[in-house]
């Protein structure tokens, strides 16, 4: 008796489950229209950080340290000599390498190279004040003993207002998609099925220079620098079900 309660008890919930799935098709069943949208905006950077080093070469490791530590608080005396508002200077490498005779046998470490890294940072600037400021700081850098600028990135500091316009106009293109896509086969779209979207932020490039280019003509600033623009591309993938 328990036995055949338990089975007609199976066989109703395998009845109702049935009514239920033949009531909601899954998406792999329904017919449906995909279609994607993309967008590209730019921004005026507003941000850079300087990346400055201090090199110096000593057959002892106390003199090369010593020296280095010199120059580079001296670099750091002029750049914030500039008084230039909310600038920020930190450390961001602290290298010793020595450097050894290979004709040596076995071969010898013949002396040491320090190697310190600093990071300076600007934020939230207008155009021309930050322009002149980066060319500014690279000069003072130079002329107080840096030898050394590994690169400057430009850069903007808040990508949200860009990342919300990207995404406004690449899910109206998708949708204008969806809809001409839908017209053209005779079709009406009954429902957005699935949104989704892939941000695809593109960095600007940094700009590379050389010290000893910069060098060549003895205390004279850094050119005017060329900060660019930040692209952001977006992807939006939208999926309509057809209407029956």
């Amino acid at each position: 008796m328990k036995r055949a309660f338990i089975l007609v008890l199976m066989a109703c919930f395998c009845l109702v489950a049935n009514s239920v799935f033949a009531k909601c098709p899954a998406n792999s069943d329904r017919n449906l229209i995909l279609t994607e949208g993309t967008a590209e905006v730019m921004g005026q950077n507003d941000s850079a950080k300087i990346f400055i080093a201090v090199v110096t070469e000593g057959r002892k490791l106390e003199e090369a340290s010593s020296e280095n530590a010199d120059k580079t608080k001296a670099v750091l005396t002029a750049i914030n000599g500039l008084n230039i508002k909310d600038l920020k200077l930190e450390t961001s490498n602290y290298r010793v390498t020595p450097q050894r005779d290979y004709k040596a046998r076995p071969p010898k470490i013949k002396g040491y190279e320090v190697n310190n890294a600093i990071v300076v940072t600007l934020e939230g600037l207008e155009t021309q004040p930050l322009s002149n400021h980066v060319s500014q700081i690279v000069g003072k850098a130079l002329e107080s003993g840096s030898n050394t600028i590994q690169r400057i990135q430009f850069y903007l500091k808040d990508k949200s207002a860009l990342e919300k316009k990207a995404l406004k106009l690449a899910t109206l293109e998708a949708v204008e998609r969806a809809k001409t896509l839908a017209e053209a086969a005779g079709v009406k779209l009954k429902g957005i099925v699935s949104l989704s979207t892939q941000p695809m932020y593109s960095p600007p490039q940094p700009h590379m220079l050389r010290a000893a280019e910069m060098k060549a003509d003895a205390g004279a600033m850094a050119p005017p620098m060329e900060i660019g623009e930040s692209r952001i591309r977006v992807q939006v993938n939208i999926a309509y079900e057809i209407a029956p």
